[in-house]
């Protein structure tokens, strides 16, 4: 069989190395040839690397140090790592799996990319019906530069909410921006996509079992198989919608679920993840 997805040799850069769907999608590409850099607030402990840095996408300082040390030109970057704000306040969960994305997007990845270069991101399952907030939403896409997007997240007023409320805004966002930017780099030949997955077992895991109200409606509420996802389940859709084999996807927030979503798309199971997100406003 010929080799379809076409890593090898190809560099790439994955945040979130170190544990969960970013160590399975670092190892996946190794694997398959790629030169990969894998960047982690935590240590990466993954044979074959090119690189491994610790950095904290919450710290312009360290996003901008761990790029200085990465390759010149980069073929396919993974947005992988995030936080479910339960051990973090509510404007630093959104800077974290929003703001750092469209900074090193806007700041790094547009110069270093071209024809032929891939974006995926891990956004969530919690993240759907994000066209039903795009005016609201618009300020923080808008939002130009680190101090801009700061700016922006400080301007909602909702540093005193908890922190898990900006999980969910923090995926539509990362969802919408995935529109935009897919829209804006079409012309220059470069994809953008993500993956929304379900419930998948992963560092964040007690987490979310909190957050939810324990770990067997975690699993109830995954995928239609009645089981959490293994990180390789959504590494591997990652790594496909970055391939060479997806060469004409671009532009889409693609659900990984075993089919859970269709029970609320066919109306037979209400869509509790359609929720009011900056005070009121969608309610």
């Amino acid at each position: 069989m010929s080799d379809f997805l076409q890593y090898a040799d190809k560099t790439v850069v994955v945040t979130g190395a170190a544990s969960g769907i970013g160590k399975a999608t670092a190892q996946r590409l190794v694997e398959l040839g790629a030169e990969v850099h894998a960047l982690d607030y935590a240590p990466t402990e993954l044979v074959g690397l090119a690189s491994a840095t610790r950095a904290n996408l919450g710290v312009r300082e360290d996003i901008d140090q761990a790029f200085a040390a990465l390759p010149a030109h980069i073929d396919a970057f993974f947005g992988v790592a995030g936080v479910s704000g339960l051990q973090h306040d509510y404007n630093t969960t959104l800077l974290i799996n929003y703001g750092s994305y469209k900074y090193i997007s806007k700041t790094y990845l547009e110069s270093r990319m071209s024809d032929g270069g891939a974006i995926a991101y891990v956004s969530s399952i919690g993240g759907i019906n994000w066209e039903r907030y795009q005016e609201e939403l618009e300020g923080l896409i808008q939002a130009d530069g680190w101090d801009g997007i700061v700016k922006a997240i400080e301007d909602l007023g909702m540093n005193d909410q908890p922190g898990p409320l900006a999980y969910v805004l923090s995926k539509r966002l990362i969802n919408l921006f995935t529109a935009h930017t897919s829209t804006e780099l079409a012309a220059r030949g470069i994809r953008v996509n993500a993956v929304l997955p379900t419930n998948t077992e992963t560092g964040l895991t007690p987490d979310f079992a909190v957050m939810r109200g324990g770990r067997e409606l975690l699993e109830a509420n995954a995928g239609l198989n009645n089981r959490l996802a293994t990180p390789e389940e959504m590494a591997d859709p990652l790594v496909f919608l970055n391939s060479h084999a997806a060469r004409y996807i671009s532009g889409q927030p693609l659900v990984v679920d075993f089919g859970a979503r269709n029970l609320q798309l066919l109306g037979r199971k209400e869509d509790g993840l359609d929720r009011p997100m900056l005070g009121n406003a969608g309610a």
